[in-house]
């Protein structure tokens, strides 16, 4: 059996082809540029919340005393107030043998 396609049909089925690829990579490159979009906006974002958070623990550290975080550390977590011979032997240039 003989199979035969002349030049004007190869050449519709070539042209159709390229005309085929060319629509699905326009397509692909607007989904990839709407994605690109969507997540340079997620970033901002992103950055935007880390910013606040990071602002807010600021805050937080400046309206929070000494004395408060010394109460806690007492109360909460056990811990014994510090004497002056637990300072170490070099506090303040001492020495303590």
């Amino acid at each position: 059996m003989k199979f035969s396609i002349n030049k004007l049909k190869l050449n519709l089925i070539l042209l159709s082809s390229v005309i085929g690829l060319s629509i699905l990579t326009i397509s692909w490159h607007h989904q990839i540029r709407t994605l690109y979009k969507d997540v340079k906006s997620e970033s901002i974002k992103n950055h935007q919340i880390v910013s606040l958070n990071k602002q807010l623990l600021s805050e937080r550290s400046q309206i929070l005393s000494g004395e408060e975080i010394k109460d806690v550390a007492l109360t909460q977590l056990g811990l014994k107030e510090l004497e002056s011979k637990d300072w170490g032997i070099w506090y303040k240039g001492r020495l303590s043998l």
